[in-house]
């Protein structure tokens, strides 16, 4: 079930979640998590199966309808199962964005050209890459 899982942040799940959207760096998985505390513009929702909070998303929604996707995570042992996909179709429907951006790296590029992103960045800077997708929401 997807659901607005801010009141849950204290669970050690959703720690984890963040800390894997961030490249394993623990420290920026913590500052993220104080940041969705904190603030009523970052949302963060999730997905749960059988009690576990197995993927999050987590967003900011700008006055011009552009959904900022800032985490976007599922738990290694619940990959490739369609969460993540999901997870973006839902942000959709119950959301209604004009369009969903995000910026990541190589591998998360990879992913978000998969599921329709435009892709724009290169390779060849830091850390692998920046990379920044664009998803437009057809209005029909």
């Amino acid at each position: 079930m997807f659901k607005n899982i801010k009141t849950d942040s204290d669970r050690g799940e959703v720690l984890e979640l963040l800390t894997y959207a961030v490249l394993d760096h623990p420290e920026r998985g913590e500052a993220a998590l104080r940041t969705y505390q904190a603030s009523d513009d970052w949302k963060l929702f999730g997905v749960e199966d059988e009690g576990l909070i197995v993927g999050i998303v987590g967003f900011e929604e700008q006055e011009d309808g552009t959904t900022v996707i800032r985490h976007l995570a599922v738990l290694p042992e619940n990959r490739h199962r369609g969460y993540a996909r999901g997870m973006l179709l839902t942000l959709i429907q119950e959301r209604n964005p004009k369009r969903l951006t995000v910026d990541t790296d190589a591998e998360g590029a990879d992913f978000f050209r998969n599921v329709g992103f435009a892709v724009y960045g290169s390779e060849d800077l830091p850390e692998g890459g920046q990379f920044h997708c664009v998803y437009e929401i057809d209005e029909e």
